[in-house]
């Protein structure tokens, strides 16, 4: 196993380690792919594994420790918090995975609110 050494094989490998897993790591692969600066980062990309066939996927606990001692600094606020948002949403730090109906709409529309999306 190794780091994928492009953003194309980052995003390919992540796409397919997402295709059948839980909702919250299609969703994290989903935000990153649409955001596309961390899969094109180097020390992003450190945090992913690359399997023979291709298949991708995020060490969460590699990218959490990396994410707490700055190795992302470098990018702009809203990078660095789209991916503090990808992360936890990864580690599943909010438990959504578990979560009921009422509160999982409820989280939705607080976060689309929050946002300035409206229906």
């Amino acid at each position: 196993m190794s780091a994928p050494t492009s953003a194309t094989s980052a995003v390919v490998g992540l796409r397919r380690w997402a295709r059948g897993h839980s909702p919250h790591v299609a969703a994290v692969v989903g935000l990153l792919v649409a955001h596309g600066i961390w899969p094109a980062r180097e020390e992003f990309r450190a945090c992913v594994e690359r399997d023979r066939d291709g298949t991708c996927w995020i060490d969460w606990l590699d990218a959490r420790a990396a994410f707490d001692a700055g190795h992302f600094a470098n990018a702009s606020t809203s990078e660095i918090a789209v991916l503090d948002l990808a992360i936890a949403l990864g580690e599943d730090r909010f438990r959504f995975s578990r979560m009921g109906l009422a509160n999982a709409r409820a989280i939705a529309e607080a976060v689309a609110k929050a946002v300035w999306v409206t229906r």
